[in-house]
């Protein structure tokens, strides 16, 4: 944690689809090395924040900029093909220092687990094949998945799916990860597995905005925690607050989560 200007930096964020406002004006900072947890009922845009911060859901309003550079949303246009391409080369450049980690998983079921990893490793960081094979073989080691190289998807647990997307993401060498929800598809015995590949990533310094209903692991691995309802931020602070938020509104969510 340093004093220098915030690796994300979101500002007056907003979201809308149609006539349903999701995100109302969200500012947030998230330092290097920092690890912030979000939380909050389902509904509250948690989810579509963290999608906007990579353009995957571009934001109707506000701003977006990471390690001090904007990302801007490609334009497009039926008439002119060549329209956004510049936008496009950028963010393409952006997201090689993002990683993502969803909720289900989105390996591509039709590749290995090797290759699952190495297409990001040939197609974004321009490594060749044998290159991006020996980098492939070692995250999926770091992961734990050395005997699953040539697994297809469709024969992994659900943890050992998401263990998989941990290594693809890790394997371009982000300096930030995002990740949604991505114990609530797990059956409970696998959830342990995948938070704990979590944890290494947090000690060992990454940069991390999660997306949770894990309340334990909020309260002992994040640096801070965020209260989002109704697509505002309503509360944040060190993990300590949940034990007594300030505001009637969170101490209704963290209760109904206790008595869940």
């Amino acid at each position: 944690m340093t004093a220098s200007a915030p690796l994300l930096r979101l500002r007056g964020l907003t979201k809308r689809f149609g006539t349903n406002e999701v995100l109302r004006g969200v500012d947030l900072d998230v330092a290097e090395g920092e690890v912030v947890c979000i939380i909050g009922p389902s509904g509250s845009g948690k989810s579509t924040l963290l999608r906007c911060v990579n353009m995957l859901t571009p934001p109707s309003g506000g701003t977006v900029e990471f390690d001090g550079t904007a990302v801007v949303a490609p334009r497009e246009s039926r008439w002119n093909p060549l329209a956004g391409r510049g936008e496009r080369r950028e963010l393409q450049r952006l997201r090689a220092h993002i990683g993502m980690v969803f909720q289900h998983f989105n390996v591509f079921p039709h590749l290995t687990a090797l290759e699952n990893v190495t297409l990001g490793l040939t197609r974004v960081a321009g490594l060749d094949a044998a290159a991006a094979a020996e980098r492939a073989r070692a995250e999926l080691e770091g992961v734990g998945l050395t005997e699953k190289v040539d697994a297809y998807p469709a024969t992994l647990s659900g943890g050992q799916k998401q263990r998989l997307a941990i290594a693809r993401a890790l394997a371009l060498d982000p300096r930030l990860m995002l990740f949604d929800e991505v114990t609530s598809a797990l059956d409970p015995e696998l959830v342990g597995d995948v938070l704990g590949q979590m944890r290494r990533l947090a000690a060992d310094g990454m940069t991390m905005l999660v997306v949770t209903h894990e309340m334990k692991f909020a309260q002992e691995v994040a640096d801070r925690v965020v209260f989002m309802d109704g697509g505002v931020i309503v509360e944040e602070g060190p993990p300590s607050f949940m034990r007594d938020p300030a505001h009637e509104r969170t101490r209704a969510f963290l209760r109904a989560v206790r008595e869940a």
